[in-house]
């Protein structure tokens, strides 16, 4: 069981690094190349992250009531589908189309997030070992840092539409690891006494999933808003147009170590401080542009962001997995999550798109997601209160 276990951990990491930090999260820093060479507003721009993030909302529903053949199967199909359409977002210059591209690239990142989530996090359960768990949600951590370092250096206005290309090729090269080497978990057989047990498990606390809910929808509306425009607000600073790549790779750099930093430190002080501390830092980090555009304080945010972002996606599936598996599994919980964080981060970034407008003033945007994270860390405050 760790060696099965161990080896969907990997795979699982490189399945997220493939949809999340290259088919969803690329478009970030790629954006003010594509801004520059084809006249899109931000509007349009912010547009084009709604139709992704509806897409990923409807990609972690379908999970929850279909399986066309199995789990791991069904991950493999829409993984192929994901490279695909990061592929193709390089060989069109129509926006009706990258529109299409980017809804399928949305809905194929969420189903394999959520299959992978299960997958991975059910064999770790199964072999004891749920306490790496965060290590899962650092492969998208990696990605980003390596693939902004690549866009750094070698995209420009005239060749935004190669990055796309041969981050999908490296995308399909890596896929074909996950294609051939993941399996679905063994089905583990269990005796009648802890079937028993299973059966009079309580089922979730409809008080705390409710006021974790709105948590979670708050920390996928807030820190969607820097996870879309933050290299544009960069590029949109003269002295510091030509590295506005470089603070997405400060976000990736931050982002590697976060998830298993923050499954540390939960398991030392508690999921719910853990939390709290998670939520404060980002709201640090989203705000501190605001403050000012000093490169310093830049890169803190940039840190500062990175390092929460993907820690509180750790916190909150954890918690989830852990308490679906103590109701006896009734409930994807999960999924249902991820659903949830997904409808904030849809409607988000159109919002920011229209609060942005023409005048390319970022400091209205970061304010409403300041805002929607201090919500959202006073939900996870309550529903903790609730639980305990």
């Amino acid at each position: 069981m760790m060696r099965h276990a161990i080896r969907q951990l990997w795979l699982g990491m490189l399945a997220l690094f493939i949809v999340m930090a290259i088919g969803r999260f690329a478009y970030t820093p790629i954006l003010p190349f594509m801004q520059v060479s084809e006249h899109m507003d931000s509007a349009q721009a912010g547009f084009l992250a709604t139709i992704n993030y509806l897409g990923y909302l409807i990609g972690a529903i379908i999970p929850m009531y279909f399986i066309f053949k199995s789990k791991a199967i069904d991950l493999k199909i829409y993984l192929i589908i994901n490279i695909m359409a990061t592929i193709l977002m390089g060989v069109t210059e129509s926006y009706g189309l990258w529109s299409m591209l980017r809804l399928v690239s949305g809905i194929t990142s969420g189903t394999v997030f959520v299959l992978a989530s299960n997958i991975v996090l059910e064999a770790l359960r199964q072999a004891q070992k749920s306490n790496i768990s965060g290590l899962l949600y650092s492969g998208v951590g990696l990605g980003i840092f390596t693939s902004s370092i690549y866009i750094f250096f070698e995209t420009h206005n005239d060749s935004w539409q190669l990055t796309w290309i041969v981050l999908g090729v490296v995308s399909l090269l890596g896929g074909m690891f996950v294609i051939f080497g993941m399996r679905d978990n063994p089905t583990i057989k269990i005796d009648q006494t802890q079937h028993a047990k299973i059966e009079d498990r309580q089922p979730l606390n409809a008080k705390f999933i409710r006021y974790f809910s709105i948590a979670y929808f708050c920390e996928g509306a807030g820190y969607i808003i820097t996870g879309t425009f933050l290299v544009a607000i960069v590029k949109s600073i003269p002295e510091l147009a030509d590295y506005a790549a470089l603070s997405w790779m400060f976000v990736g750099l931050g982002a590697i170590p976060s998830t298993v930093m923050w499954s540390v430190i939960a398991e030392k002080i508690g999921y719910d401080k853990a939390t709290y501390c998670a939520f404060v830092l980002q709201i640090i980090g989203v705000s501190l542009p605001i403050l000012s555009n000093h490169t310093l304080i830049l890169m803190i945010s940039s840190i500062l962001f990175g390092s929460t972002f993907l820690g509180l996606t750790t916190l909150f599936m954890s918690t989830g997995q852990k308490l679906m598996y103590q109701s006896g599994g009734k409930s994807n919980l999960v999924a249902s999550l991820t659903v949830i964080y997904s409808v904030g981060q849809m409607v988000a970034p159109a919002i920011s798109g229209v609060l942005i407008g023409a005048s390319n003033n970022y400091n209205i945007a970061l304010a409403f997601a300041t805002l929607v994270l201090i919500i959202g860390l006073f939900s996870t405050m309550k529903s903790y209160k609730v639980l305990n």
